[in-house]
């Protein structure tokens, strides 16, 4: 549970950012402390339903926009094994029977490279 309320933290703090709002102003449309959405943003806090609707309505988004982490920058430092493995659920939990068997090929023909190295 840690892992999803961090990247819906990180979700949040990326849309915001993207819509070039700052903490306060996010705060202010949704009724929030700023050190509350602080919070949030962190993976601090867990959150409730009505609270991330006022965040979502805030951001004039889609309720499945925060849960999308496709677009999160994974070379950052600060990912969990945890959390990138999440990300990378999130990636192929949509794909067919097909995709999936060609990204597991994939991924083991990379292993072996790196395992001969």
């Amino acid at each position: 549970m840690d892992t999803l309320v961090k990247l819906v933290g990180l979700n949040i703090k990326d849309i915001r950012k993207s819509k070039k709002m700052t903490q306060e102003e996010l705060a202010e449309k949704c009724g929030l402390q700023t050190s509350y959405l602080a919070g949030v943003e962190r993976g601090d806090r867990n959150i409730t339903l009505q609270t991330l609707g006022k965040i979502i309505s805030g951001l004039q988004i889609t309720p499945s926009c925060v849960f999308n982490f496709q677009k999160l920058d994974t070379n950052e430092k600060h990912f969990e094994k945890e959390e990138l493995i999440s990300i990378l659920f999130t990636l192929i939990e949509n794909k067919n029977h097909d995709e999936i068997r060609l990204i597991l090929n994939i991924a083991k023909e990379i292993f072996n490279i790196y395992k001969k190295k």
